[in-house]
């Protein structure tokens, strides 16, 4: 069975081993070792392809070369989590292998890009949830799963995780733990959620089931449904039953719900704050993205060209 490790050379796959021991020493998270070590062998694999002779030979540049090499492998958005591992990585070799200079050459901040926030207007949202087959056991769970993404702009993950102990009936809520910031977040149960899914529940869901998961596969064995794909391809099929048509960037996933139910709140009124909270972010700027969808209030900032008008041209 090939070792992760075996692409190193000589040279790099001893230092490869020492770093990963060096993080277990660290006393960090399992999950975090594993994203330096990952991040770190594709440095160092990087640097191996430059005919780098030893750790001491390494310069700044090199450190620049390897990110940019990182950059063709990774999404903008994880940059700034790849900056942080080849940081640590910079850090290991300054301190065990008498390098110099190649932590100060990685950058501290990483330019993100902005994104075209994908909105839905409630017509096809509604078009949406009512598209999969009322009349098959999978089309009911997956209106459930599509009207709770739509409604409260649960991210997919979230929706896959459900346990039938977050659902409060009785207060009608839904408190869970998001996958994605470790953070508490309680919703409303509404209507036509609650009778959805309460209606998947009765009814629909595999019987004896011993996982206590929410929605499962309809076919055996019952358990939990694979966030691989953050069910994906259960909206993908909601796209194409409805017949709507989407921009080659906008996407045909969860994603477009959960943006779409965001603007539409702030075209509401709705306090940034508020949508913020609702949408369980960390804090406001990562909502602030969804300002472009409302397009009547960002006329509103355009300028004129009072002070600033263009000269005529000379005849």
């Amino acid at each position: 069975m090939p070792e992760p490790n075996d692409e190193l050379n000589g040279v790099f796959r001893p230092i490869q081993e020492h770093f990963e021991g060096w993080l277990t020493q660290q006393g960090l998270a399992q999950s975090t070792q594993e994203l330096y070590a990952t991040v770190g062998r594709r440095t160092l694999a990087s640097w191996q392809g430059r005919d780098i002779p030893s750790p001491a030979a390494l310069t700044g540049t090199d450190v620049t070369s390897a990110l940019v090499s990182l950059a063709e492998s990774y999404q903008p958005g994880s940059m700034r989590t790849v900056l942080t591992s080849v940081r640590v990585l910079c850090h290991f070799l300054e301190e065990s292998h008498d390098c110099s200079g190649l932590v100060r050459a990685v950058p501290r901040i990483v330019s993100r890009r902005v994104r075209h926030v994908s909105v839905l207007p409630v017509e096809k949202v509604e078009l949406l949830t009512n598209s999969p087959d009322p009349g098959k056991a999978v089309g009911r769970r997956d209106r459930a799963m599509l009207l709770l993404g739509a409604r409260t702009g649960l991210r997919p993950v979230d929706i896959i995780a459900l346990r039938l102990q977050d659902i409060d009936w009785r207060q009608g809520q839904i408190t869970l733990v998001q996958h994605k910031t470790d953070v508490v977040l309680t919703l409303p149960l509404l209507a036509d959620v609650g009778e959805a899914i309460a209606g998947y529940l009765l009814h629909d869901r595999p019987a004896g089931a011993h996982d206590d998961h929410v929605f499962l596969r309809a076919k055996a064995p019952h358990v939990a449904l694979v966030p691989s794909n953050g069910l994906y391809d259960v909206s993908a099929r909601a796209f194409t039953r409805s017949g709507i048509s989407s921009q080659p960037d906008q996407g045909r996933g969860f994603r477009v719900l959960r943006s779409s139910l965001a603007t539409r709140m702030l075209e509401d009124g709705t306090a940034l704050p508020v949508i913020s909270g609702a949408l369980g972010h960390r804090g406001i700027s990562s909502a602030k993205h969804y300002l472009s969808a409302d397009e009547e209030r960002m006329r509103g900032c355009c300028l004129d060209f009072t002070g600033i008008e263009p000269r005529r041209a000379m005849p």
